[in-house]
């Protein structure tokens, strides 16, 4: 009969969550960024959430564990960097990555929805008219349709395969939502 000791060792082997040759993400806090130089100058720094907002994402498979517990992604034949060396905390999945991508989208579609009511309340409270011209509310609910059902989710989509930032995903987002609006109800 095994002992205790053997009944240990045969313990079947876990899988480690990530693997050599596996598609992942890595995110690479940039030394210098525009808002990163601006929030230098209040005493308590830019709060971590900013600096993962601003971050650089590159995409790449793991080849290899470095020094220091960092693991090796190596991007396609070509890329500046071709290599990268990150810790586990900076290593999106696909899936995570496209999860935060649809979370920007939704976070740029409610910006961008806000100051679409914002500047219709505030056309309406100086006498134009609700119900017929350019700030109708007909033509208002017609734009939030389009933004929601089409505009945001087609603008979103490139984000993720472009890797932009968390942060360059909101402002695409609201930036064509708001782009549409101009169109629809500028003069």
């Amino acid at each position: 009969p095994p002992t205790a000791e053997a009944a240990q060792s045969l313990r079947p082997v876990e899988r480690a969550p990530l693997q050599i040759g596996q598609r992942v993400a890595a995110r690479i806090h940039p030394t210098s960024h525009p808002v990163l130089t601006l929030l230098k100058k209040i005493p308590q720094g830019a709060p971590e959430w900013i600096r993962t907002a601003v971050a650089e994402i590159y995409t790449g498979k793991i080849a290899g564990v470095v020094q220091r517990g960092r693991f090796l992604v190596q991007r396609p034949t070509g890329s500046l960097p071709e290599r990268i060396a990150v810790r586990a905390p900076l290593i999106i999945l696909p899936r995570d990555h496209a999860k935060q991508t649809m979370i920007c989208g939704l976070i740029g579609l409610g910006a961008s929805l806000a100051l679409g009511v914002v500047l219709h309340v505030r056309a309406w409270t100086r006498g134009d008219s609700m119900d017929f011209g350019l700030k109708a509310w007909p033509s208002f609910i017609g734009w939030v349709t389009l933004a929601t059902v089409i505009l945001a989710p087609v603008t979103a989509g490139p984000c993720y395969i472009l890797l932009n930032s968390q942060a360059a995903s909101v402002c695409v987002v609201i930036w064509m939502n708001l782009l549409l609006y101009n169109d629809l109800f500028g003069e």
